[in-house]
């Protein structure tokens, strides 16, 4: 079984890539309070969240700190799949959610043998990317320029 939702990802990927991902792919539901990425635990799969919502966390300094939300289409697991690097984050249902999921090495051979799909990555990523650098610039302010902060008073 699998999506027939539109996702980030399938939504900038040609159409035959988009059916070879979604034949791959496994439906499945998830309870509220499952987590489907966990910081520390390399993913085995990519997740595709087709419905429901989750929260996306970070531990620091022995504190949970909330990035938001997320809902329909959000990809997960993509830049720990990416980069081979663990997860920093948690991410957890608030609802029940329906999810599909494709194994990492499912999802990096077909990458390999389209590599058209990178531009689709990096838009991805960036929007991520964006998502944090707006929640700092929330959290901490808005923060002056280096040049700005080291330039002497002039009287």
């Amino acid at each position: 079984m699998t999506t027939s939702m539109t996702n980030e990802l399938y939504a900038n990927v040609p159409a035959d890539v988009q059916q070879e991902l979604t034949e791959e792919a496994k439906s499945e539901t998830a309870r509220q309070g499952t987590k489907l990425i966990q910081h520390g635990v390399s993913p085995k799969r990519l997740i595709f969240l087709d419905s429901g919502s989750a929260e996306i966390t970070v531990p620091v300094g022995g504190k949970t700190i909330s990035l938001g939300q997320v809902g329909p289409g959000k990809v997960l697991g993509l830049r720990s799949i990416m980069c081979g690097e663990v997860p920093e984050i948690d991410v957890t249902c608030l609802e029940e959610c329906k999810i599909s999921q494709l194994s990492s090495e499912t999802f990096l051979d077909v990458l390999r043998r389209n590599p058209q799909m990178y531009f689709a990555l990096v838009k991805i990523l960036s929007s991520d990317l964006k998502t944090v650098q707006s929640f700092l610039r929330e959290k901490t302010g808005k923060a002056k320029p280096a040049a700005a902060r080291s330039r002497p008073r002039v009287n």
